[in-house]
């Protein structure tokens, strides 16, 4: 059942927004709004909140403006009707949409999706385009698949498959959030000597306390490889990192639009100094000192292209100091500290903080560089070989 959106409640949200992005937003530079238009798209806005008839209608205008903004932690969204989504991941390769993950035995990595319910991906990712922040072709890829399952209600999709010999369909139901699916996956590779800890998500903070429990079973093991691809972040897990990190670390680089805002979060600590065009303040914390890290082996992490926010706040510090060998694609390059405000059953969030490398070098929409690129082949996909896993194996092989 959708529940209606009063008037005031609107306009209230409408003004409340309006108010934190001028305020806080950090992102000028990503945004599609220039900052002298802003007053303009207030008055736009207000004029279609007071027509919008439906709770949808109000929530789909919002996402637009959000989506104007540029920014991957700025948001406006219903929490009172989460929709879920299709319990897969495709992937563009040669021209192909393969799919990469996916929730359904029915339908297992490799397999080649012709349509969506009737409509070829590219066609799904053009209706998606409105309400998409990224601009980067290859995370929009990713992004269109998470905004599409919001925008609609359909429970049943049916896909249009293509093995190279014949065509099939499978129908497959909208999966909902399930915390389960999102617990640590930790294994021996080599037994007694190479674990694997995988970690889809940080949403939680007891996915991280698992992590860091199988951390402590297999602290002997001569080398680990934790496998991040796909986490889409949630809470910067410095208990993992401490875990890890047997050396000094550094943070972000990062810039507020709101100097108040960025003093306390430096609690005065490190280098803070305020732009000459007033415009915002710049932070540079100190290093973080390790204490008594739970494994001191050596190390290896594979990332992707969904591998962003808090779990991109995990790979930086390790990757910069040389304490892992990264491995994989270009992460997706969006980090932050919203400021978050709810009313009638909506979550909008302002991405305040933009982040850089810790030697200024860009971050945002550009992402972590690994060590060593992997490639993804529909090959590799429909035969099952982790080629990233294979080669972090040899290089822990080859430097003990």
């Amino acid at each position: 059942m959708e529940y209606e959106v009063s008037l005031e409640d609107r306009v209230w949200m409408i003004g409340k927004m309006f108010a934190m992005v001028e305020r806080y937003f950090a992102h000028w530079e990503d945004s599609r709004i220039r900052p002298d238009a802003w007053d303009d798209r207030y008055t736009a806005c207000l004029a279609e909140a007071v027509r919008s008839s439906t709770r949808r209608e109000f929530e789909r205008m919002m996402q637009r403006l959000v989506a104007d903004l540029g920014n991957r932690h700025t948001w406006f969204r219903d929490t009172s009707n989460l929709r879920g989504d299709l319990g897969l991941r495709l992937r563009r390769l040669d021209g192909s949409w393969y799919v990469v993950r996916s929730a359904h035995a029915e339908l297992r990595p490799g397999a080649t999706v012709v349509t969506l319910n009737g409509r070829a991906p590219e066609k799904w990712m053009e209706e998606a385009s409105p309400y998409m922040r990224s601009r980067e072709e290859r995370l929009r890829e990713e992004e269109w698949q998470r905004v599409i399952p919001a925008l609609l209600d359909d429970d049943l999709w049916t896909l249009e498959l293509d093995d190279g010999l014949r065509r099939r369909t499978v129908t497959i139901h909208r999966t909902r959030p399930d915390s389960r699916k999102e617990m640590p996956e930790a294994r021996w590779l080599v037994p007694d000597r190479v674990a694997y800890l995988r970690v889809p998500s940080f949403a939680n903070p007891a996915y991280e306390e698992a992590a860091v429990a199988w951390l402590t079973r297999v602290s002997n093991a001569d080398a680990l490889v934790v496998d991040v691809r796909g986490n889409s972040g949630g809470v910067t897990p410095t208990k993992l990192l401490r875990a890890l990190m047997e050396r000094p670390w550094p943070w972000w680089t990062e810039f507020a639009a709101d100097v108040g805002f960025l003093w306390l979060r430096s609690a005065g600590e490190g280098e803070f100094s305020i732009r000459p065009d007033g415009s915002g303040a710049i932070w540079r914390p100190p290093y973080e000192q390790p204490e008594e890290p739970v494994f001191r082996g050596r190390l290896a992490v594979l990332v992707d292209r969904a591998t962003r926010s808090a779990a991109e706040d995990f790979v930086m510090p390790l990757l910069v100091t040389k304490r892992a060998i990264v491995l994989g694609e270009t992460t997706s390059g969006s980090t932050g500290q919203p400021v978050i405000c709810q009313r009638a059953g909506f979550s909008m969030g302002v991405g305040a903080i933009r982040a850089s490398l810790p030697d200024g070098r860009a971050f945002e929409n550009v992402g972590l560089r690994p060590d060593v690129f992997v490639e993804m082949s529909p090959d590799d996909l429909s035969s099952g070989r982790d080629l990233a896993l294979a080669l972090a194996l040899e290089l822990l092989a080859s430097t003990g």
